[in-house]
């Protein structure tokens, strides 16, 4: 194939039968790593290698090049920038062995990843941070200005050091993307405002929600408490977003324990109080029985419904003196 024109994204397209002049025109010269196939490389049936720019050797050396000009390449498809991050974390060591030529030209040509999808740009960063030296890519491609670039904009505060501390201990072959990503969130506000420029999907912002409202709590007895007071039509949620939480911290004993965990209905309804306590329907038949929920949930879902309710008239009778 033959790329004869391009706006910087989608190019138009020839057919050849060359394959030196189709390879010239893919990004990096060598993006195989385990079963990854080559990029600018190919085989013919007899298992011969036909390797036009060096592409073994850039291999062999744990190196990540453009096939000829970087800044040629980049401006046929600006999504090539985060393509050779993603692909710089599969085949360098520890990150490092930047190439100077292809960092002055992702620099110079920075602009261009404005042109890109905010679902392609998320499709990337997510391979990017769960993948492998995760942290100096990132850290990398801040300090080449790139973050305002792709929507982590300065007031985001992404705190790259705390998704490092995650990664190292995170179950990385089964995790989310996402999970990593919201640990480097404070708060869930600045998390949302980078889940609408991505445009994730509704799973992804349940969970990023989720892991930062409740990441730091570790009792049994807090989550058990969550997942009685999710509604049983969102229940699948809440236990996709604590195996995300499990995870994230390298230990899938709370999923596990919650998973198989017969969750207990409370004991009383709402029709149930206003007639016990003799209430008119309003506001206050919610405030009784959340407040029987409450002092059910406090007892490990042990009272009975009849308990609840004496309790709650004498509670009743004690505020209307």
């Amino acid at each position: 194939r033959i790329d004869t024109d391009t706006d910087g994204r989608h190019a138009q397209v020839e057919f050849t039968t060359d394959f030196q002049v189709d390879a010239a025109r893919r990004d990096l010269t060598s993006t195989c790593h385990l079963q990854i196939p080559v990029n600018s490389m190919s085989v013919d049936m007899e298992g011969k290698l036909f390797d036009y720019f060096e592409g073994a050797t850039h291999l062999q050396k744990k190196q990540v090049l453009f096939v000829g000009n970087p800044a040629e390449r980049i401006t046929e498809d600006y999504l090539r920038i985060l393509r050779y991050f993603r692909f710089h974390g599969r085949i360098s060591e520890e990150g490092e062995g930047w190439d100077e030529a292809t960092v002055n030209a992702i620099s110079h040509n920075r602009d261009g990843l404005k042109q890109i999808s905010r679902e392609r740009i998320w499709l990337e960063m997510a391979k990017i941070i769960v993948g492998n030296h995760a942290t100096a890519i990132l850290n990398k491609m801040k300090a080449l200005q790139l973050f305002p670039l792709i929507n982590l904009e300065r007031d985001s505060n992404i705190d790259i050091d705390k998704m490092h501390s995650q990664h190292k201990i995170a179950s990385l072959s089964e995790i989310r993307p996402v999970s990593l990503l919201s640990y480097g969130f404070k708060t869930a506000e600045n998390f949302s405002k980078l889940r609408k420029a991505w445009k994730m999907s509704s799973d992804e912002d349940y969970i990023g929600q989720f892991l930062i409202k409740h990441r730091n709590q570790t009792d049994l007895k807090y989550f058990q408490d969550l997942l009685v007071d999710t509604p049983k039509h969102c229940r699948h949620k809440y236990h996709m977003a604590v195996t995300e939480l499990s995870l994230s911290r390298g230990d899938e004993v709370l999923c596990k324990t919650l998973s198989e965990w017969n969750v207990p209905e409370c004991p009383i309804r709402g029709d149930q109080v206003i007639k016990h306590l003799g209430l008119s329907k309003g506001p206050s038949v919610q405030k009784f029985y959340t407040m029987g929920k409450s002092k059910w949930k406090d007892s490990h879902f042990t009272m009975e419904g009849s308990e609840l309710l004496e309790y709650l008239l004498q509670e009743y009778n004690r505020s209307r003196k």
